[in-house]
């Protein structure tokens, strides 16, 4: 077989994964239906943080159940039609959140977030576009006072994988982000981490890149899939596509991609939404901000400040739901002086998740020639890099810098 391959899906993974066959000497095919990065990539809190390997299925998730069973909180809703039809990914999900399996997760997701600002700056440089990165760290604030405990769970982690953090007072807070209103007695600045101005731009600008150095973008949606001797046909509105070589990284969609060949995969959604405000005359904001108990994050943007929601476990396509953003709103106007919105939409994505939070990176189980790459929940901005580098070490028959037994395709894939 020769040496073309479509890679399906253009957000954080796809596109990175595209770039990195590319370097390997790879003839490649980006293929979406819509514009890069223009989907579950596009929206989140732009943030590439090491300290992303605490799961919402962790110990704590069982504290909090009696209150989201009542589907109001900021940080989880629920329609429940759709989880009583998924509620084999519910039990397997809670079936993980037990203090065992959070330290296990955290210690695979670790070997992927770790390295993984300095594969996106790797990036950058190649694209030139490193005048978006700003590391400047993440807080996390609390408004009861009682912020950080170092010997939770949480602390341990982070002392386990080297995460350097200050604890913030008060005052400190202040002197940090003097823009923020008095309101929080305690938090912490996670301090190896970094934030994006613009995360479509960002990946965007990678693509431009991609197609200057000889890749190909085609814009088309793929509705059938076959595999054959020679590889694979995908039947899109733009004709038929044959690739010797193919990689799935399609996010949400890629459980429908993968049902064309046969396989069934157990993939949950975490929708969430974001939208952007102008900053008061004279606010500033120099990093993003995680209100902790308000269930909101709120982080500058080359547009203006970005207010991301929670969670909202619903189908994929379902409507939207702006209960939670309406939610939190009232909360960031009393933390942050926010004017009006800026003319750009109200984002809704979809998170793809399996019940252990960990992503898929693996060859397919039954075609050689196919592999796998989703499933990040909400990592996949900062270790789309990073996957896209693996992804590319296995189609090439090279030594993977991680062990990827953890992120097998067998564990919810048949």
């Amino acid at each position: 077989m020769g040496k073309s391959i479509a890679v399906l899906g253009a957000g954080s993974v796809g596109i990175s994964t595209a770039i990195h066959l590319q370097q390997r000497g790879w003839d490649v095919t980006l293929i979406d239906r819509a514009e890069p990065a223009s989907e579950t990539s596009y929206g989140n809190a732009g943030v590439v943080n090491a300290s992303s390997f605490v799961t919402l299925n962790n110990p704590a998730l069982y504290k909090k159940l009696p209150a989201m069973l009542l589907n109001n909180t900021s940080y989880l809703r629920y329609n429940l039609p759709h989880v009583l039809k998924n509620l084999p990914w519910v039990f397997h999900f809670l079936k993980n959140a037990n203090k065992q399996q959070t330290v296990q997760t955290a210690a695979d997701l670790a070997s992927l977030i770790e390295p993984a600002l300095d594969e996106h700056k790797a990036l950058m440089q190649r694209a030139g576009n490193m005048h978006r990165l700003a590391e400047v760290g993440w807080l996390k604030v609390f408004r009861q006072g009682a912020g950080f405990d170092p010997e939770g769970l949480e602390g341990q982690l982070y002392r386990r994988f080297g995460i350097a953090i200050d604890t913030l007072d008060a005052a400190a807070i202040r002197e940090l982000e003097p823009s923020l209103a008095p309101i929080y007695g305690a938090g912490f600045l996670i301090r190896d981490s970094a934030s994006v101005n613009n995360p479509g731009a960002l990946l965007r600008e990678y693509v431009q890149q991609f197609i200057s150095d000889g890749g190909t973008l085609l814009n088309d949606d793929i509705q059938d899939l076959s595999s054959t001797a020679e590889g694979f046909e995908l039947q899109g509105n733009g004709g038929l596509h044959k690739y010797p070589h193919l990689v799935v990284a399609a996010g949400p969609w890629s459980a429908d991609v993968l049902s064309m060949l046969g396989y069934k995969t157990q993939l949950g959604f975490e929708r969430g939404y974001h939208q952007h405000y102008h900053l008061s005359e004279g606010a500033s904001l120099g990093r993003s901000v995680h209100d902790v108990e308000s269930g909101f994050i709120v982080g500058p943007m080359e547009i203006g400040v970005r207010i991301t929601t929670g969670v909202e476990l619903n189908h994929r396509d379902a409507e939207s739901n702006h209960a939670q953003l309406e939610q939190v709103l009232p909360r960031v106007r009393e933390a942050l002086p926010i004017g009006e919105p800026t003319d750009d939409p109200i984002w809704r994505g979809c998170r793809p998740t399996f019940p252990d939070s960990k992503p898929v990176i693996d060859r397919a189980p039954r075609h050689d020639h196919l592999w796998l790459a989703f499933g990040h929940q909400h990592i996949g901005l900062m270790s789309g890099p990073v996957t896209g580098k693996l992804v590319a070490q296995l189609a090439s028959g090279e030594s993977t810098d991680i062990d990827l037994q953890p992120f097998s395709a067998q564990r919810w894939i048949q």
